[in-house]
């Protein structure tokens, strides 16, 4: 009875461990795939309610929970955006001056109204420090009707068979972002495949000049995880891309890849219990992925 009673616990504890392959476009076959060498490890203690841990080589899901519940996912939303604006092909030295309509209700800009930036400096602000008014900004100056950029945005989503999630709006403040881990994997999987994406989200800080005066601007990565071991080649690991995120109605968040002796994973954390929760949560099920298959 009593090996019975374990046997349930274990595959309700991780329940999705076994589930389906992510279907991300761009693998190929005849890559290793992630073997389960310790099966009597029941799993991980984080503060994040929806999680998962997928292989990048084969899509395998690795650990999950609440892998299809819906929830808002704040500023991760911004790799959505980021997306689309690269269908635009933008000229990154174009000169956007901010103006009173790029202003929102949320974090503390970067760049305020009247100043003149280029419209890189605007991407970096997006997406290094999660900049919303950089955000609006830019869809302002590529000639977008936010209706019709949302619309896209929904369009991508169903491109990268996003099945469960729904944008409402391309900055994450607006709570009607709605998308689950699984869904969040496959974002992040298409988002760092794009140079413009990947190499901005891993800049630990950027500086940039206001055009049209003597200042000089240095903003900062939301991701702390860019200077942790998670990203430190002394102890095997590399850290690939990620994206911060909050919302009240989201909790914190955060979708990273990272490598462990050239075996990338995807984690995605939400609704974890503080903004160092959501790091510590990947920190730990990093390690437990790690420690509990191996690649073969």
């Amino acid at each position: 009875m009593l090996k019975i009673i374990l046997s349930f616990l274990l595959v309700s504890s991780i329940s999705g461990v076994y589930n389906p392959r992510i279907d991300f476009s761009h693998i190929k076959a005849g890559g290793l795939s992630p073997v389960r060498v310790n099966p009597e490890n029941i799993g991980v203690k984080v503060s994040s309610d929806k999680f998962i841990a997928v292989d990048v080589g084969t899509g395998k899901v690795l650990l999950q929970k609440g892998g299809n519940e819906r929830q808002a996912v704040a500023s991760i939303t911004k790799l959505m955006t980021a997306l689309v604006i690269l269908e635009e092909n933008p000229d990154w030295y174009d000169k956007v001056t901010m103006s009173k309509s790029d202003e929102t209700v949320g974090a503390q800009p970067h760049i305020y109204r009247g100043e003149q930036v280029r419209f890189i400096d605007l991407w970096k602000a997006s997406l290094v420090c999660s900049d919303n008014n950089s955000i609006m900004a830019m869809i302002r100056h590529l000639n977008f009707d936010l209706d019709e950029f949302v619309k896209k945005m929904n369009l991508k989503a169903k491109e990268l068979k996003m099945h469960k999630s729904h944008f409402a709006d391309p900055t994450g403040l607006n709570k009607n972002n709605l998308s689950t881990v699984t869904d969040i994997s496959k974002l992040l999987s298409a988002a760092l495949r794009k140079n413009e994406i990947k190499e901005s989200v891993m800049q630990s800080k950027y500086v940039f000049d206001i055009l049209n005066s003597f200042k000089t601007r240095k903003i900062y990565n939301t991701d702390i995880l860019i200077d942790s071991f998670l990203n430190n080649k002394r102890y095997g690991y590399e850290l690939i891309g990620g994206k911060t995120g909050f919302l009240p109605e989201a909790g914190y968040c955060l979708a990273t890849k990272i490598a462990y002796d050239h075996r990338p994973i995807i984690i995605v954390v939400l609704n974890s219990a503080t903004i160092e929760s959501r790091f510590q949560d990947v920190k730990v099920i990093a390690d437990w992925i790690y420690h509990n298959y191996v690649w073969q």
